[in-house]
């Protein structure tokens, strides 16, 4: 004798007691549910056993059963379950035959699923370690940009600050050399030196030595009596302004090597010049004349060769 399995209309099945329900969960009955329809039914028949000519009772396959009827929720286009009807003879040899099958099944799906979880925990394991990885190279590497860019702008900082300083002291220097002279004067005097350009171009003439002698003794007899007249110092002069500013704001390095230009001698000058300048560092001094009366060692006629070799 052969088992067939046959269609049997859900509605033919007496539904079991309600803790049968109860072994199961919803998501997974959910699920097989799901796989019926996609499937078009069970690849593993139910046991019925036959109670009456229109009606059948579980003998196995309650999981099925459950998950049949709920995809006849979802669709009711599925009415049906397959199922063998088993003889009342060989009820118990069935059973036994699937309860054997069933524990073959159970012990494989559990060596299965051991391996399936020790190979899924590994795999977990890995991603997790290269999650981590990754989120410590990111972590690590905004760090390291952020450190960057504050040491860059700190940096940045710092020279715009010196420039913006230097700038500054500059622009005041200008600011205060300019305040000593008025413009006009400045016009006034730039246009009377390029009046008296071509009247101080020497004449070329050939002469005699004698005359050329006698010319250049009168030149001088007659050039040192407007010096000994002009002994005094024009403050207005716009070179004078110049050798004044840098009196007062030349470092003490810079002072002497500007005045061993004029002679090695006067580099000794710079030392009383600082000194009252570090005495007087509120006020600075206001004219040449200032200088002269109050630096030692400089007198007007040291202070006309200073100016002039300048």
């Amino acid at each position: 004798m052969s088992l067939l399995t046959s269609s049997i209309d859900l509605d033919m099945i007496v539904s079991p007691a309600s803790q049968e329900l109860s072994q199961f969960q919803s998501s997974q009955i959910e699920h097989l549910a799901n796989l019926f329809l996609q499937a078009g039914g069970t690849v593993k028949p139910i046991l019925l056993r036959r109670v009456s000519p229109i009606s059948f009772e579980i003998l196995e396959g309650y999981f099925e059963y459950y998950a049949a009827l709920k995809a006849q929720e979802i669709d009711d286009q599925f009415t049906a379950i397959r199922a063998y009807v088993v003889p009342t003879d060989l009820e118990s040899t069935i059973l036994e035959q699937y309860n054997f099958l069933r524990s073959l099944d159970s012990s494989s799906s559990t060596e299965i699923t051991s391996s399936q979880t020790s190979k899924a925990e590994k795999q977990d394991l890995a991603q997790m370690e290269d999650a981590i990885a990754t989120r410590l190279e990111k972590k690590l590497s905004a760090t390291i940009d952020r450190i960057v860019e504050e040491r860059i702008n700190a940096s940045l900082q710092v020279f715009a600050n010196q420039i913006t300083q230097q700038l500054n002291s500059h622009l005041l220097d200008f600011k205060q050399s300019l305040s000593f002279v008025p413009i006009s004067q400045v016009l006034e005097t730039q246009a009377k030196t390029t009046t008296l350009i071509p009247e101080l171009a020497p004449e070329k003439t050939v002469k005699s030595k004698t005359t050329k002698a006698a010319a250049t003794t009168k030149s001088k007899t007659s050039s040192s009596k407007p010096k000994a007249k002009d002994k005094s110092i024009n403050n207005n002069d716009p070179k004078v302004l110049q050798v004044l500013n840098d009196l007062n704001t030349m470092n003490f390095s810079d002072l002497e090597r500007k005045l061993s230009q004029l002679k090695p001698s006067k580099r000794s000058l710079a030392k009383p010049i600082h000194e009252q300048r570090l005495q007087h560092h509120a006020q600075k001094f206001q004219s040449i004349e200032d200088v002269i009366s109050k630096v030692s060692g400089i007198k007007e006629p040291t202070m006309q060769k200073i100016i002039d070799a300048w």
